[in-house]
């Protein structure tokens, strides 16, 4: 049975938010626990820069075959700027995406990762 925990906060005075999103689900292969998360905090500026910088991506997976266990990992951080009216807003974001697998049988997922 798959159970899912929400929360949700707000961040220096209603500026900013967090959301988290925690699952577990057992299943007869394997244990998977997912942890997702969303901070993001607005604040006013005074001019949008011609160059926004590109988000940073961080993409990390592990196997541990000894312990039957794999975990991935990603975070995705950046900026977002907007105008509303006349004010503008920039938004910084970071965004995570965490997996881990206890395997209760022999058999892992297949190999390494890769990008298409």
């Amino acid at each position: 049975m798959k159970n899912v925990n929400y929360s949700k906060k707000e961040l220096k005075g209603g500026r900013g938010r967090v959301v988290l999103v925690r699952e577990s689900v057992p299943e007869t292969d394997c244990d998977t626990s997912i942890r997702k998360s969303f901070v993001y905090l607005a604040r006013t500026v005074d001019e949008i820069p011609a160059v926004t910088p590109a988000p940073e991506i961080r993409v990390v997976k592990a196997i541990n075959s000894d312990a039957q266990r794999e975990a991935f990992y990603m975070r995705v951080k950046g900026v977002v700027y907007f105008r509303q009216g006349r004010f503008m807003h920039k938004v910084d974001y970071l965004h995570t995406l965490a997996v881990q697998m206890l395997w209760k049988t022999h058999v892992l997922s297949s190999g390494p990762a890769t990008l298409a």
